[in-house]
């Protein structure tokens, strides 16, 4: 009994007993199906598009920096609207509801502290080329990796 109310996790399997929860800021995540649109190496499936924002406020506790205060943003990411993509997109849902998405910290990009940063989960946020776009081969795997070491369930779970 005490070593599962330690770890959260069964002392037999080792899976988590309990949901991940992240720190990410509140906000909103709107998906929105563009069939017209294509990824790069996605010809011909549409895109799906997911739209983060949110708000600034003071940081909470459990941020990096609690009670200072962090700026609104907002982010666009995109995925293909096939197979693989849908199953994603379950996944990316499941880990923005349990705040896995974003987190208050310093931007690799900027230098700036108390700001809203991705937190371990890629996303694409351009449709064609570059680091942050399509065509990407490994996307899929890397991601969906990404979301196993944070414990969400895999899509037929959800």
């Amino acid at each position: 009994q005490a070593c599962v109310q330690r770890d959260l996790k069964c002392p037999v399997c080792r899976k988590p007993m309990t949901e991940p929860q992240g720190r990410c800021p509140s906000g909103s995540m709107t998906i929105k199906g563009c069939p017209n649109r294509s990824c790069g190496g996605h010809a011909g499936c549409g895109v799906i598009e997911i739209q983060y924002v949110m708000g600034g406020g003071t940081q909470k506790s459990y941020h990096t920096n609690p009670g200072k205060p962090f700026g609104s943003t907002s982010r666009t990411a995109y995925i293909p609207d096939n197979e693989d993509g849908r199953k994603l997109l379950k996944r990316l849902k499941y880990a923005w509801l349990r705040g896995l998405t974003f987190e208050v910290g310093t931007s690799l990009t900027t230098g700036r502290d108390n700001t809203i940063v991705w937190a371990s989960i890629h996303h694409k946020t351009v449709l064609h080329g570059g680091a942050h776009g399509f065509p990407d081969a490994g996307y899929f795997f890397n991601c969906n990796d990404e979301l196993d070491a944070l414990n969400v369930p895999k899509a037929d779970q959800l």
